[in-house]
């Protein structure tokens, strides 16, 4: 009740009353009954009459797509027919209904209860999403609308294919192991996912991904006919309506690019001018189409075409080739071509003969004659061009080897040689050869160069007599060589003699003959005599200090010469003293044999006295002699050499003893007489047993026969029975034979004293005094010196 208002009107003496009433009506309002009551006392109330509301209000909320309010997009299938129904509840009056759908068809709108609904029937094709809108006007209110969004549906598109995001055909190329990738493209609504897709290969599934790879890269297996397939599910918002499945599906021919594959290349080899064809054998690639390029790598000269004809091999065709295969590939999604190619590696191997290229000294590399000074380092290089490798050898030629090899080594092209302190002996021609299997040996190839080395003359190291015996009489040559740089001139080759204080030049004469050649002399002494023996000296210069000095010995060597002057002294009736002098022995130590007996006796009793150095005469006493009695006594000398050429001899006389009375006489000489002749048959009988037992020429009771004393005096062992103090002696005499060999000379059977015990001699002298016991003697030290000739066995009897 917003306000009353009362006025003083009188109508009939009544009081008229008017009261309004302003209020602000609501939906709620609408159909209710609106009336007045008035009431003056006692509240006693009266009414007036009612008035129904009829309240104009639009609906409280907006108009709703039946089944759809929740969603805002409508799935539909492409050329479905779809109805949709609005619906607006509420609002006096109701609301009117509009669709804007695609040109749809409306229906009738249809009240029911407090609500009003009107349907739209459509058919949309793809690509036609739009909204459809149903709107609600009233008259007391603004515009309302409900709003769903129609998204059309559709299956996916016949799959296509990319590689790398490049559209291909039907048909790919993908070089075999490439990375590449195809994908398999398709769209629609619902627009496919990657899982949507399946990449099957004769039936098999090879991936369940829009995305075709290979692990590794794709193989030439890999290659074939693949097929695509999309599938996706289109599910509409009717529920009225089942979901439709939809597949499709495509085919791909996958073809693998590949090189050409080289067969196995295998190294050549031949020998130098022979033929050789080279061959680059392959397997096609693909494209089958295929170029093949032979290729010397040296110097890059090339040849097309699978085989190379070389009519005749040069040392400059050895070296590596390379074979080359090649295709041209177009790979799908690529602008350019891609050339496919393999390459192989082989050599060719010539063989030839061994040449030496390069021979010398590393400080004198190019020359052929070198002179160093002594002591220098000689380096020595050889190179050998070969194929095979070489056997290599190094030497040397000098006058002392011919062709002596250093060093050797097998299968190089090399060889080094140091020579660290350089002398005279390396002085020499130098080469350097090589050879192998294509080489003869004979006939290596080979470098040479001369080596000098400044040095002063020495020694060559050959083998030289410095100490030479000779005869007199005779020659005797020194020979030397040296080693020496430079060679020494023919005067620089000088001899000297000692001469007892010092040595003097000797010069080309009769009695010296002078050779000098290059790094030789020969110096001979003719005609020698005694004084030649001596030392010599040889002083060889070349102008490089020092000189070389060596000296020489010329030695005698022959039988010495026979002792002269035989005399005999001091006789007794049972000694006699004999002398003589003594000459050159030769250069050996000599022996003077004396040999004597009384002249009735046909055998000879020995004594033998030793050389004494510097000794010039010499004596001996002969003891045990018989009285009364004639001796001759041959003397001579020996060495090792042999006897000297001629004997010497003499006779003498015992004295007499005085003499016996008248009738003894004849029984001492008798028995005397008896008594030797018997003990001279004893010792003859004894003498022959122990010959026959001990098979040796005893050298005591010695028997020589006139035979073996008749020698002719030209004759190197006579014996010259013409002494020079012969008394009356008569070369021509002869004596009787006694029982002796005659074929053996008398200095034969002096031969034989080696075979004493020792190197004294006993020996058996004539019985003295009819003195029947055996007598010795021993060695003399003193004047005069000899040596007694001995029995081999003591117990022999005394002739």
């Amino acid at each position: 009740m917003n306000s009353i208002s009362s006025s003083p009107h009188e109508s009939n003496d009544l009081i008229q009353v008017e009261s309004s009433l302003l209020f602000t009506a609501s939906s709620l309002d609408n159909n209710l009954w609106i009336c007045c009551a008035a009431s003056n006392i006692n509240s006693q109330w009266k009414l007036s009459g009612t008035k129904l509301l009829d309240v104009r209000y639009s609906p409280s909320d907006p108009p709703v797509i039946d089944d759809y309010n929740t969603i805002t997009d409508y799935q539909m299938i492409e050329n479905s027919t779809e109805r949709l129904t609005c619906r607006s509840t509420g609002g006096n009056p109701l609301a009117s209904l509009a669709w804007s759908c695609y040109n749809g068809t409306e229906s009738t709108p249809n009240i029911s209860g407090g609500s009003v609904s009107r349907s739209v029937q459509f058919t949309a094709r793809r690509n036609q999403d739009n909204t459809c809108t149903c709107t609600a006007t009233h008259e007391a209110g603004p515009l309302q609308k409900a709003t769903l969004y129609v998204n059309i549906i559709y299956p996916p598109s016949i799959p296509e294919f990319k590689v790398n995001g490049t559209p291909v055909d039907i048909a790919v190329s993908i070089i075999k192991d490439s990375a590449q990738t195809v994908t398999c493209h398709s769209f629609g609504k619902p627009n496919p996912s990657t899982n949507d897709f399946t990449w099957t290969k004769e039936r098999i599934v090879v991936s369940s991904n829009s995305v075709l790879s290979w692990a590794g890269g794709i193989r030439i297996q890999d290659g074939g006919s693949y097929k695509c397939t999309v599938t996706t599910t289109m599910t509409p918002s009717d529920t009225n309506k089942s979901p439709v499945i939809k597949a499709v599906s495509s085919d791909i021919t996958m073809d693998v690019l590949y090189s050409p594959r080289l067969h196995q290349l295998l190294s050549l080899s031949a020998l130098e001018g022979e033929s050789l064809t080279l061959k680059c054998e392959y397997e096609p690639g693909n494209p089958t189409e295929t170029t093949v390029v032979i290729d010397r790598l040296y110097d890059r000269i090339t040849w097309t075409g699978r085989t190379h004809f070389i009519p005749s091999l040069k040392r400059s065709d050895a070296g590596m080739y390379s074979c080359t295969a090649r295709n041209i590939m177009k790979p799908s999604g690529q602008q350019n071509e891609i050339v496919g190619e393999e390459t192989g590696i082989f050599q060719i191997n010539v063989w030839y003969k061994t040449s030496v290229s390069k021979f010398g000294l590393t400080s004198h590399p190019d020359a052929i004659t070198v002179t160093v000074d002594e002591n220098a380092t000689l380096n020595f290089f050889c190179e050998v061009d070969s194929n095979p490798n070489s056997t290599i050898i190094f030497g040397k030629s000098d006058r002392l080897q011919y062709n002596a090899t250093l060093k050797r080594t097998d299968g190089f092209l090399h060889l080094a040689f140091d020579v660290q302190q350089s002398d005279c002996l390396d002085t020499a021609s130098y080469f350097c050869l090589g050879y192998n299997n294509y080489t003869e040996i004979e006939t290596a190839p080979r470098k040479e160069m001369d080596v000098y080395v400044r040095c002063s003359p020495r020694t060559s190291g050959g083998q030289w007599e410095s100490n030479v015996t000779a005869a007199t009489g005779g020659n005797a040559t020194f020979s030397f060589d040296v080693v020496a740089y430079p060679v020494p001139n023919i005067d620089e080759y000088v001899w000297h003699k000692w001469n007892g204080i010092t040595f003097s030049q000797v010069h080309i004469s009769d009695k010296y003959t002078i050779n000098n050649t290059g790094v030789s002399t020969m110096f001979t002494i003719n005609d020698i005599e005694e004084d030649d023996f001596s030392a010599y000296l040889l002083t060889v210069s070349n102008g490089i200090n020092p000189d070389f000095n060596k000296i020489f010995n010329l030695s005698p060597q022959d039988v010495p010469q026979c002792p002269t002057g035989l005399t005999y002294s001091a006789t007794t009736s049972s000694s006699a003293t004999i002398e003589w002098i003594s000459h050159f022995n030769g250069g050996l130590k000599q022996t003077f044999i004396i040999l004597y007996k009384m002249t009735e006796r046909s055998e000879y009793l020995v004594l033998t006295a030793d050389e004494i150095d510097q000794k010039i005469v010499y004596e001996i006493i002969l003891t045990g002699l018989n009285d009364g009695s004639t001796y001759e006594v041959i003397l001579f000398s020996r060495n090792e050499k042999g006897n000297c050429k001629q004997n010497t001899s003499l006779r003498f006389d015992t004295e007499v003893l005085v003499e016996s009375p008248p009738g003894t006489i004849g029984s001492i000489v008798g028995g005397t007489t008896g008594g030797i002749m018997a003990a001279i048959i004893l010792v003859i009988v004894v003498v022959i047993v122990l010959r026959r037992k001990y098979n040796f020429d005893c050298l005591c009771s010695f028997r020589v026969s006139r035979k073996d004393l008749h020698h002719d005096a030209n004759t190197d062992n006579g014996i010259d029975t013409q002494g020079a103090n012969n008394r009356g002696y008569n070369a021509t005499q002869t004596y009787e034979d006694i029982s002796m060999v005659t074929d053996k000379s008398l200095y034969d059977a002096m031969d034989n004293r080696d075979n004493g015990p020792d190197s004294s001699h006993l020996y058996t002298p004539l019985d003295a005094s009819g003195s029947k016991k055996n007598v010795s003697y021993d060695n003399v030290k003193d004047d005069p010196v000899y040596n007694n000739t001995m029995l081999k066995d003591p117990a022999q009897s005394v002739l």
